[in-house]
Formats: structure tokens, sequence, C-alpha cells
């Protein structure tokens, strides 16, 4: 029998390189889900490992698995029925902006003004249209949204149960030289991902909170489900919960009711929509993950944009990574300048030292 050669370390890195490619190509349409339950994992690291010292790994991973899905299927009934119970009001909302909005407006300026309602209201209304068509497809993509979910819990799973061993394993293996920035750059990731979920959910049950005794005193009433749909729209960055307030003003508007769009102007959007999204997410956020609050914004934004969900995560994550990996390079170019220097006076003394005494 011929003896094993080793391949050559180029040949073995373009194998496992085109293998990873492939299974992207291949499973693409998965990719994202796949990237946001992988994230919950590494979330949950910490709670998995204290539950897998007292109950086993692949328990603790079934039931936090368990447990994610009880509250998401929990929260996703909760906000339907209470969207669905108030579907009448939101009709009627509808209605009240769409007749003022069809109505000229009688005033010495309306020669000047850039919109015509009508055409405004046209508009509107074909958006509606397209979002109905919309809405009417998610029945034809029902099958997907099936087999998303199942990856999703499997993903989760699976992350939970071998995820940090993995990490662990892969770890011990990497040369000294590369694991300590490697290591700087999975706690960053860490870190922004843990900032993208728990800041996420805390700023929104926040908005809750805040949107309670808000629309209470308003005095139009549905006050749970003004406060849902708020909490709801803030896990949107920066657009949720402005769009939902302006919905509302323009109500007050359509109604003749000055007292209500002034508070929505001068209460709610200052308290529900600005103090969550632009000062407590990016302050969280940026004292866990280190990052400056711009970064952030950029993040969720460009990664929104250009990636659609998945962008949320993978958008702040890679600027992170990035800025990470500017401040490793500047490290290593500091360690190598002060090593450099370090050798240079040792042979300077050993040079001092060797030289012989005159006289």
């Amino acid at each position: 029998m011929a003896p094993l050669i080793a391949l050559p370390s180029w040949t073995v890195w373009a194998i496992v390189l085109a293998v990873f490619a492939a299974a992207a190509v291949a499973f693409w349409p998965l990719v994202g889900v796949s990237v946001l339950a992988a994230s919950v994992g590494v979330v949950l690291f910490p709670l998995q490992r204290r539950l897998a010292a007292r109950i086993g790994p692949v328990i603790a991973a079934v039931l936090l698995t368990v447990v994610v899905g009880a509250a998401l299927i929990g929260a996703a009934v909760f906000t339907i029925g209470v969207l669905v119970q108030n579907l009448d009001f939101i009709t009627e909302m509808v209605r009240a902006i769409f007749s003022v909005a069809a109505e000229p407006i009688a005033n010495p300026f309306s020669a000047t003004l850039p919109l015509d309602p009508a055409e405004v209201t046209e508009a509107i209304r074909t958006e509606l249209g397209a979002f109905s068509t919309f809405l009417s497809s998610l029945i034809d993509e029902l099958p997907m949204v099936g087999l998303e979910t199942i990856v999703f819990f499997l993903v989760l799973y699976l992350t939970l149960e071998q995820g940090e061993a993995a990490g662990v394993r892969l770890g011990e293996v990497l040369p000294a030289h590369v694991r300590r920035p490697v290591e700087r750059l999975w706690q960053m990731a860490v870190d922004v991902m843990y900032s993208i979920f728990v800041v996420h959910f805390a700023t929104a049950f926040v908005t809750f909170l805040i949107a309670l005794p808000f629309f209470w005193f308003l005095g139009y009433g549905h006050v749970l489900f003004f406060a849902v749909l708020s909490g709801v729209f803030q896990l949107v960055p920066f657009l949720g919960q402005t769009v939902i307030l302006a919905v509302i003003g323009g109500y007050a508007l359509a109604i003749g009711d000055l007292r209500g769009a002034l508070l929505v102007l001068f209460i709610g959007y200052p308290f529900v929509a600005a103090l969550p999204d632009w000062i407590m997410r990016p302050l969280l956020m940026g004292v866990k993950a280190k990052l400056h609050p711009v970064v952030m914004f950029i993040g969720f934004f460009g990664g929104i944009t250009l990636l659609g969900l998945a962008g949320l995560i993978l958008g702040p994550l890679l600027l992170a990574l990035a800025v990470g990996a500017y401040g490793i390079i500047v490290e290593e170019l500091e360690l190598r300048r002060q090593e450099e220097e370090t050798t240079r006076l040792a042979e300077r003394e050993a040079g001092t030292e060797g030289r012989a005494p005159e006289g």
C-alpha cells in the first residue's frame, strides 16, 4: 500500500472553500433564516451552558428551542389577535383619512400646493391594492414559510447543542498568532448579536410601556391595540412607530381633532418614537458592542436595504467586524513596532556591554 501524501495547504483551503460556496449557492433561499437562527443560538450560549451543566446539552438545547418557539408563536398569536379585533377601527381610520384627502383644499394658497390631493389619494389606494395583492400571494408562499420555520428551529437546536463546542475546537487548533485576533473578532460578533436581539426587544417592550399611558391620554380608545402596534413596529429600526404616529396624526387632522394632532406631534413622537429609537437603542447597543452609534445606524439602514431581513443582523455585524479588523491591524502594527524598538534597544545594550573599556 502506497504511503499517504499530505496535500498542499492551498489545495485543502481551495477544496473547503469550494464546498462552502456550493452549499451556500444550493441553500441560498434558506441562508437568511439560518443566519437568524444561528444568531439567536449564539446569544443563548450562556444560558445553554448553565442548563447543560445540570440537565445535559441535548435536553438543554431542546428545552431552549421549545421555549423560544413558544415565545415567538405566543407573541405572534397575541399580536394578530389584537389586530384582528381592531380591524373595524383600522378601516374607520383609513376611510376618514381618505375622505379628507380626497376633498379639495379650500384656502388661498391651494394654487401653489405641489401635490394634488386626488392624486395622493389615488396613489395611496394603489399602494393598498398592491399590499392586498402581496397578502394574497402569501398564501402561495405558505409551503416555503413552513420550510423556513422548520429550518429555523433545526438550526437553532443544532447551534445550541454543538455550536459552542465546535467553536472551542476550532480555537484550539488555530496557531497562536491567529487565535488572538480571531477570538477578539468573535467576541465583538457576539456582543453585536447580543445587542441586536436583547436591545431590540428591550426597546420594543419599553416602547409598549410608554405607549400605554400616551394613547390612554390621547383618548381614542383601543389603547392596547396602539401600544402593541407601537411595540411591534419598534422592531423595524428608526421607521416603525414613526409611521404609526404619522397615521394617527393624519386621522386626528381628518376628524378635526387639533388637540390630538398636537399631542402626537409634541408628546407622542418625542417619547414613543424618538426616545427609544434615536437615544435608547443606539446608546445601549453602543455600550455593549463598543461601537459608535452612527456605525449602528449605517449597519441597520444599509443591511436592511441591501440584504433584506437578514441584513438586520448582518449589516451591523459586518460593520462591527470591519471596525474590529481595523483595530486588530493597528494593534498588530503597534506591537510589531514595540518589538522592533525592544530588539534595537537590546542590541544597543549588548553592543555597549561587549565593548572593551578604554584605558
